[in-house]
């Protein structure tokens, strides 16, 4: 990135950061509350920095093809709240939240409190950040294309969060059963997942007429006893796959899935096939890719390789909590 570029990001990100408007624009010496003028000198700077961005991003895009966005779910509810199936359910089997954090309703579900033991929702605060993640977006000027999905409930109700930001060109959500996690967990589980006529009737924007690389029924029967290494193969399998759909360039296309499957998928496409995790290390993959993280990968049309994009989406930080991704995990062999 030119320092031209990496100016306006910081403008753009940090307009109100007077050290950061300096590089952009003169420097301030307005001390105390910020006055009418000086928030009209912002509010300029502000558009001359998204301005820059937009300029320098059409001088690379020549050479950009495909762009992919992984993005896992947002905070599960029961990673917060462990004992909710059992507290939050009256003996007459209706649904109380006890907690803030708690959505104020319930996704109906045929086997009652039962599917969510396998198939949890997310929190408020979940479903917040995945907002943000679609607010960052939307600022930085990226309109997905299409969206894929894990069929795991937490998947859908966070890429339906990411999608509130984009009312005028909001995609369909495409169900891919093949982008859930490692079965290795579920092997005497019995996952029952909604399927996308009961996500629709629930409001979430999904694509009636899709049809998945892997169904629902193949996942649970033929990659039940799947190891790891399988796993890892069969999310690149499908990413693949679902990439053959999309060859026209610029394209950007967002997954809305699991930690290893962040790790599984952004793999494949950077060719690194070594360093899978074993069992003990993929339980811990969700230290590594926070609830909300965001990988960004974009095509180099004149050579087929994918590249990390670094400043893809904006962080987003509270405290001693971050949706920032390990790096150095990432980025191992």
């Amino acid at each position: 990135m030119d320092d031209q570029l990496e100016t306006a990001y910081e403008a753009k990100f940090s307009v109100l950061d007077m050290d950061m408007a300096k590089k952009a624009q003169g420097a301030s010496k307005a001390a105390g509350p910020i006055n009418e003028a000086e928030q009209k000198r912002q509010a300029e700077l502000m558009k001359q920095a998204s301005i820059a961005v937009q300029s320098a991003l059409g001088e690379q895009a020549s050479a950009a093809g495909r762009r992919v966005f992984f993005a896992r779910h947002g905070e599960r509810m029961d990673r917060v709240f462990p004992a909710w199936t059992r507290l939050s359910y009256t003996e007459s089997g209706n649904y109380k939240p006890y907690d803030m954090n708690m959505p104020i309703s319930m996704v109906p579900r045929l086997n009652g409190v039962n599917d969510f033991y396998d198939d949890p929702p997310i929190t408020e605060l979940g479903y917040f950040v995945s907002q943000l993640i679609g607010r960052g977006a939307k600022l930085n000027c990226i309109n997905f294309d299409t969206v894929y999905c894990s069929p795991a409930l937490r998947c859908a109700q966070s890429a339906h969060g990411m999608l509130k930001a984009f009312t005028k060109t909001k995609p369909k959500i495409c169900i891919e059963p093949g982008l859930f996690e490692y079965m290795g967990w579920y092997k005497e589980e019995n996952l029952n997942f909604l399927s996308t006529l009961e996500m629709a009737v629930q409001g979430y924007e999904v694509d009636p007429d899709y049809f998945p690389v892997i169904s629902c029924e193949d996942l649970k029967t033929k990659y039940k006893n799947e190891t790891i290494e399988e796993y890892y193969k069969r999310t690149g399998d499908v990413i693949g796959s679902i990439l053959s759909r999309h060859t026209k360039s610029p394209c950007n296309i967002l997954f809305v899935v699991h930690a290893p499957t962040l790790d599984a998928g952004s793999r494949f496409l950077t060719k690194k096939t070594a360093n899978v995790p074993d069992v003990n290390d993929l339980k811990q993959v969700g230290v590594h890719y926070p609830f909300g993280s965001v990988v960004a990968l974009e095509e180099n049309k004149s050579d087929n390789t994918w590249k990390l994009m670094h400043c893809a989406l904006p962080s987003i930080s509270f405290l001693d909590c971050t949706n920032r991704i390990d790096f150095k995990f990432f980025n191992r062999p």
